[in-house]
């Protein structure tokens, strides 16, 4: 639960971001009226002081191009600038909600079909994690990382076919989320630290028999569980659905004009989240995601294309593929767009999750 001074500082934030979308519409509107005054302008002089067209044939070709050139570079222009104030409006308004944090109330569900214990560790910065652990069977313990805003409800599906192939799990509220501690959210930028504290909990908790450790995630979760699994060795093998960029430089190169816009507006955005958070960005995940390795990756995401983006089987799961090595799998689910192959391919997505850690543990069944 937040206190009195949280609640205070997003109710702040709430009112920055309505000044904000007022200033927004006011620029553009601005803009507009301006490229209006420019044409009506353009027009009246026109009429006063009418423009001599020349009178040979290449002359007027000439000058019809030059006059076509430039109504196209005032609306590209223009075009450009309302483009350019939108991306920026909406990195103000992602950077300011999508570090709010976001609390909810977690209830072990009525018919689990596998027993939880309420646990809490100790995350990084002093932040306790809020989580349900179930023990291990087989000697090793998966940690489940949900999406971004939500909490550890959403990976008990993956929960229920690990427990049931006789893992351990390890599921908590991400920091800020959920029933967590943490004053911010940070896009995952800060999120290494909590996964540490998730290891040191597996460890000390097994008792005398030493637990091999693995994660898994989706989409914030997956990101959050590529950049752990680089910095901390115990971590053996990595599955990730729908992993998203942590930063700019993790996207890859644009396929039309627009999209090369949204990515020139991401690097503004890792400016802005730095400044906002008051940290040094951590490294691209395409930077340390070689670090991996040997332990296996298990790259997944959904192959149903996107406006303007495409679909992640043609982005984020190649790019990541290509800097991972040869340690990394990767499989596409045509008929998913983002973290909803169990709800197309339930069996399969099970079956091929559990087989992957049972090789990547070399558990035999």
């Amino acid at each position: 639960m937040m206190n009195l001074s949280e609640l205070d500082q997003r109710g702040g934030e709430m009112i920055l971001l309505q000044y904000w979308s007022v200033i927004e519409t006011i620029v553009i509107i601005s803009v507009c009226v301006f490229i209006l005054w420019r044409i009506v302008r353009s027009v009246k002089r026109n009429k006063t002081n009418p423009i001599s067209v020349p009178k040979t044939l290449s002359g007027r070709i000439g000058f019809s191009l030059l006059y076509v050139l430039r109504i196209v570079g005032v609306g590209l222009g223009a075009f450009l600038a309302v483009v350019f104030i939108v991306i920026m409006e909406r990195n103000v308004y992602s950077v300011i909600t999508e570090t709010m944090p976001a609390p909810s109330e977690v209830n072990i569900p009525a018919g689990l079909p596998f027993d939880v214990e309420e646990v809490s560790f100790a995350g990084g910065d002093g932040f306790r994690m809020a989580g349900w652990k179930v023990p291990s069977q087989n000697g090793a313990t998966v940690i489940l990382l949900h999406g971004y805003g939500g909490n550890r409800t959403g990976m008990l599906w993956h929960a229920k076919q690990l427990v049931n192939a006789g893992y351990g799990v390890l599921m908590y509220d991400e920091r800020a989320s959920g029933e967590s501690e943490g004053t911010r959210r940070s896009y995952g930028w800060e999120d290494r630290r909590d996964v540490q504290g998730a290891i040191h909990f597996i460890e000390t908790g097994s008792g005398k028999s030493k637990q091999r450790i693995g994660i898994a995630g989706c989409s914030i979760g997956a990101q959050i569980s590529l950049h752990s699994a680089a910095y901390y060795p115990e971590i053996e093998a990595v599955w990730a659905d729908g992993p998203s960029g942590m930063r700019a430089k993790d996207i890859p190169g644009p396929k039309n004009p627009l999209m090369a816009l949204i990515i020139l507006g991401n690097y503004s955005l890792d400016w802005m989240y730095e400044w906002r958070l008051g940290i040094e960005a951590p490294s691209p995940i395409i930077e340390v995601i070689g670090d991996i390795g040997p332990h296996p990756i298990m790259l997944v995401g959904g192959g149903q294309p996107q406006p303007l983006i495409g679909s992640e089987g043609d982005m984020m799961i190649p790019q990541y593929a290509y800097y991972a090595g040869s340690n990394a799998q990767t499989w596409v689910i045509p008929e998913a767009v983002h973290c909803d192959g169990p709800a197309h391919r339930p069996d399969e997505y099970a079956e091929r999750m559990v087989e992957f850690f049972d090789a990547a543990f070399g558990i035999k069944r």
